[in-house]
Formats: C-alpha cells, sequence, structure tokens
C-alpha cells in the first residue's frame, strides 16, 4: 500500500514478489506519476491497482505492507485488520527475516542520517562488516541478501518507520535517539504523540539490548526512562575523538558525531578507529552540503531542513551573507523564532519563497526582510542569484515540508541542483555534481 517513488516501497514490492506473494501494489497516485517505480517493478508477478484504492483488495489480503506515508487510522487499513490481516511496514518484514545481524536503529527529529552515516563510518574504520539503509532512500529489504553473518546494520529510521514496530516485540540490538523537536504536527497530533511514535526502538529492547540518548533533560529524559536495555548518556558538549580535524563544522555535527562515536564504543570500536573515521567523514548529501559555485556565489543545498530549527541551523553553520530560498508546505509548526532570525541580521540578502501552506504562514512575520516570491525551484534559483553578490551564498533551506511542488525533499534538492548547473555550477571539489 503506497509503492511512492522512494527506494523503500519499490525494494518491499519487489522482495515480496520474489518471495511468491500473490502481490498487489496500490497507490492513490496515477501510473503516470510513479512512471519511473513501475518501470522498475516491472509486470511480472505484480497486478497494479493506481489512481485509487480499491477496498475489497484489503479485505481479501493476508499481509498488508503499508508504506510509511500512509497513516495508522486509514480506513483500508481497519478493513484489513477486521478480515484478519496482518499489518506490517518495510522495517518490521526487515526485522523478522534478517537474523543474521547486528541492527542499530537511528532516530530522531534532527541528525538521524548524519549520525547513522557517521556510525557507519566508525564501524568499518573499526573493521566491521556493515551495511547503511533505511530512510535514506536506500531499502534495508532490498540489500537483505548483501548482509553477511555477524555483521552490523545501522538504519536511519522516521517516526512513520516506527509507528509499525508497536506491539510487535520486535526489536534492535542497539539504538540512537538523536533529539525530539517539534516536527509533523500535521500527522500527529501533538509533541506526545510524536514522541510515542518513536519510543518502541527503545521500549521493546531487552536485558544486553543499549540505547544511545544524550544527556539534557526533557524528552531525551523521557525516552531514557522507558528503555529496556541499558542507556548510555553522553554528554554532547564533549566533542568526539578527531573532531578539531573533521571536515565539518557546526554545534548540531559535533553532537551527531559524539552520539555516533558513543554507539561505536558499544558496538566495539576503539577510539583509534573513531577518530580515523571523524577526520575523514565530510558529511551527508543534501544537508548543509556545498554543491558548487556561480560567479563568486556559494551554493547549498539543505533541502532536508524541513523545521524552522533545521533552517536556523544552517545559518548558524553556512558562512553568510544569504540568500535564503525557504517556503513549501505546513506541518503546524513555530515560524517565529526564524522569522526574528532573519529580521534581526543584516547578513540577509533576502528570501526568495516558494509556494504553499507553510509559506502563507511564514510570510507576515517576515517584517522589512526583502522578499521574493517564486513559482517554481527554477525561478526561485533566478532570484536568489540576482540577489546575491560575489561571496554570498545562496541557501536552500525550506523550513517546511515539499508537499504539492515536488514529490519529495529530495526532488526538491535535485531541482535545485539541476537548475544551478544550467546557470553555469562550478561543482565544489568531491562534491560529485559533474
Amino acid at each position: 500500500m503506497g509503492l511512492g517513488v522512494q527506494s523503500g516501497g519499490l525494494g518491499v514490492a519487489a522482495f515480496m514478489r520474489d518471495h511468491s506473494a500473490d502481490l498487489v501494489v496500490t497507490d492513490l497516485r496515477s501510473e503516470a506519476q510513479l512512471v519511473s517505480s513501475v518501470a522498475a517493478l516491472g509486470s511480472a508477478g505484480v497486478r497494479y491497482v493506481l489512481g485509487g484504492h480499491e477496498l475489497d483488495d484489503f479485505r481479501h489480503a493476508e499481509i498488508v505492507v503499508r508504506n510509511p506515508a500512509v497513516r495508522d487510522d486509514s480506513p483500508y487499513l481497519r478493513a484489513a485488520r477486521a478480515a484478519g490481516a496482518y499489518i506490517e511496514m518495510e522495517f518490521t518484514l526487515f526485522l523478522r527475516w534478517c537474523r543474521q545481524a547486528r541492527v542499530i536503529g537511528v532516530t530522531g527529529t534532527r541528525g538521524k542520517t548524519t549520525t547513522a552515516t557517521a556510525l557507519h563510518a566508525m564501524l568499518v574504520a573499526g573493521g566491521e562488516q556493515a551495511l547503511l539503509a533505511g530512510n535514506m532512500r536506500v531499502s534495508a529489504l532490498a540489500r537483505l541478501q548483501e548482509i553477511e553473518p555477524g555483521s552490523t546494520v545501522v538504519l536511519e529510521l522516521s517516526s512513520a518507520q516506527l509507528e509499525g514496530l508497536a506491539g510487535t516485540g520486535l526489536r534492535t540490538r542497539g539504538a540512537i535517539v538523536t533529539n525530539l523537536m517539534a516536527d509533523h504536527l500535521d500527522r500527529y497530533d501533538d509533541m506526545r504523540a510524536y514522541a510515542e511514535a518513536k519510543l518502541s526502538l527503545v521500549a521493546n529492547q531487552r536485558a544486553g539490548d543499549w540505547a544511545v540518548i544524550p544527556e539534557g533533560g526533557g524528552w531525551a529524559d523521557w525516552f531514557a526512562a522507558r528503555a529496556g536495555g541499558t542507556v548510555v548518556r553522553p554528554d554532547l558538549k564533549d566533542a568526539p575523538p578527531g573532531w578539531g580535524d573533521a571536515p565539518l563544522s557546526g554545534r548540531h555535527n559535533r553532537a551527531n558525531l559524539a552520539l555516533a562515536a558513543a554507539a561505536a564504543r558499544q558496538a566495539g570500536v576503539d577510539d583509534e578507529a573513531i577518530e580515523r573515521a571523524v577526520r575523514g567523514f565530510g558529511g551527508v548529501p543534501a544537508r548543509q552540503e556545498l554543491v558548487g559555485t556561480i560567479d563568486g556565489v556559494r551554493a547549498y543545498n539543505d533541502t532536508t531542513a524541513t523545521t524552522p530549527e533545521a533552517a536556523l541551523a544552517a545559518l548558524a553553520t553556512v558562512p553568510g551573507p544569504w540568500v535564503l530560498i525557504a517556503g513549501g508546505s505546513d506541518k503546524r509548526l513555530d515560524f517565529a523564532p526564524l522569522a526574528k532570525r532573519l529580521s534581526a541580521t543584516d547578513g540577509l540578502r533576502g528570501a526568495v519563497l516558494l509556494p504553499g501552506s507553510g509559506t502563507d504562514r511564514l510570510r507576515p512575520l517576515l517584517g522589512d526582510c526583502r522578499i521574493a516570491a517564486a513559482a517554481d525551484m527554477a525561478q526561485a534559483v533566478d532570484q536568489a542569484l540576482a540577489l546575491a553578490r560575489p561571496g554570498d551564498a545562496v541557501l536552500l533551506s525550506p523550513a517546511c515540508a515539499s508537499f504539492g511542488l515536488f514529490s519529495n525533499e529530495f526532488d526538491r534538492g535535485d531541482q535545485f541542483v539541476a537548475r544551478l548547473r544550467d546557470r553555469g555550477l562550478r561543482p565544489a571539489p568531491g562534491s560529485g555534481r559533474g
């Protein structure tokens, strides 16, 4: 249920078909919207129901695998449960099938991808066989056959992916909770409901399992008090080994790598290997990523900054002056701190706002900021470059979700880079953006 345009739906559909399931793939999107996913999966062994769902498909299913974008209270899922179907997600299927490896789950509002990727690098530096997958356009199920006995799998997990864990008893042997900040309040009624969606990652653990949860009170203490295994509470003021020589900057990145280092130690990696990994870790794409320059203007892709707090972190890390490209769909978050930051700084040349319900709430708060409106990403890039001066940064850090104008936040970032290329982008060394 929900093929989507990223790898998770495709990976789980292919897995189920290849394991002899009588497979129905159903999605609210049309075939034209899903053309790349349908082409990749093919028609052999699959019946497609696209552009809508058929209730009888759910009433007659033995197993329904729901995409994380599908809410748990869907009437189609209710019908399937009433008919006795098992409701699964890619993550729960992976835990049922992956018996040969230790699994470490990484969740949190911000920093999941960076922390998971850094942990994977530390494990490899320590001589471990390790695989990285999850909420980063990498299907864990699609890579199941690659996993060696005795290896470690690091999975980045969103709250939506973790919803399916509640009540199953399934668990990961290791876990990291990076933080909990206001997000996804368009999906959850309040912060408590959002936290509870993530809670099973640590609550399902048992004696012998471990969870890394930072010191600091608040939600961190809430998760720690409910964890079922050993809890490790690193002080994020303490830099990880090698941080002084790391190619990253920013307090948030130091915290991410400190959490990864604490988890790596739990997994048996020594500080010498952790230090090597930190010194060689340049971050991950689409997160404050310097993609290149145009006429002396630096361009940064921070499309995964889907909250005001994330955009604030980018402004604190990326050297200004800035032209900010922001806006998009609303997630019921508080824009006031971001608006105050933008209104108070002399380093902001201007803000280019993409259309969306979040933009409609943000714009009135920006006061005297120089604002331009763009109908699409190409126009946004053109307007941002027109406002920028040599030495400035054009920063895509939207503070909003991508729904409506883009397939997802990665499509938003890809369109940003594509337009920059059209305008003559000189890729940054090592960016891979040739």
